[in-house]
């Protein structure tokens, strides 16, 4: 029996599988996006991104439910302008900002609660990011921010050989902070609070959605999604994603992440369904 597209929710890596070069939707993933929305699909997005620049990349893309963004800690719903945070700072107290490293090549931005991207040191590799991820942001201090309102803390170095990131990250190892430590990239350390889980932002996703986790398919292309592919009822990788994504996927793409994964997908579900085999 055919079954309809609108049955499933696909929540695909936007950051990994989506986005070129540019900083823009590839043209064959627009091209293929908007035939399978056309068709009834239903779809939604992963990002490290903030509110904003999520939506200035997918343009006039409506998307069926909330995004997760700033790495799965804010579930955010651009139909109604507002998010849901799953967590916050407020347990290491409001002197944690304080305590951050300072040294020469070291940025120090903050993705907030209200979607926002607050600068509090600005360095060449943070600039850098700023600009190619179409990122706004406001610069400040430490002074007047409340912890409660910041979801993730993003420290971007400048040079390799900079030990500072190294050097905080085993400190709080060691001072055992309640806090998630994941390289974004080779130059960019972000710190989570440990209470923000996968099994919540599906929740909060399937609960808008009105969708059961076995009727999400997640398509990843990093290590980020990974909890949430053991959760969903159906997923997927690409071909060159981490190995551990890989084994995690009940289906690997031909395609590499940036070489059309999503847009292999997003079509062969379209086919499948037209020809009934889902």
């Amino acid at each position: 029996m055919k079954q309809s597209l609108n049955d499933t929710l696909v929540l695909c890596d936007l950051d990994t599988l989506m986005v070129g070069p540019d900083g823009n939707l590839t043209q064959v993933v627009r091209d293929v996006l908007n035939l399978f929305l056309s068709r009834g699909g239903r779809m939604t997005v992963f990002s490290q991104r903030t509110p904003q620049a999520v939506r200035t990349m997918l343009g006039s893309v409506r998307l069926s439910a909330p995004a997760l963004v700033c790495g799965g800690s804010l579930v955010y719903s651009f139909s109604a302008g507002c998010g849901k945070a799953l967590a916050g700072f407020d347990v290491l107290g409001e002197d944690f900002l304080h305590k951050l490293p300072a040294a020469p090549g070291m940025g120090i931005a903050l993705q907030m609660r209200d979607g926002s991207t607050r600068v509090l040191r600005m360095s060449q590799a943070l600039e850098r990011h700023l600009r190619r991820e179409w990122t706004p942001y406001l610069l400040g201090q430490p002074e007047g921010i409340n912890s409660a309102d910041v979801l993730r803390v993003l420290l971007y170095k400048d040079a390799k050989n900079v030990p500072v990131l190294q050097v905080f990250e085993k400190a709080l190892a060691e001072s055992a902070a309640p806090l998630l430590t994941e390289y974004l990239t080779a130059d960019c350390l972000a710190l989570m609070p440990k209470n923000v889980s996968a099994e919540k932002a599906l929740e909060e996703v399937c609960a808008a959605a009105e969708v059961t986790p076995e009727q999400v398919a997640v398509v990843a292309g990093s290590q980020a999604m990974l909890g949430l592919m053991h959760l969903a009822g159906e997923s997927a990788a690409a071909y060159d994603a981490p190995a551990e994504v890989r084994v995690a996927a009940k289906r690997v793409m031909l395609c590499a992440c940036s070489e059309g994964a999503a847009a292999e997908y997003l079509y062969r579900f379209v086919r499948e369904a037209e020809n009934g085999s889902m």
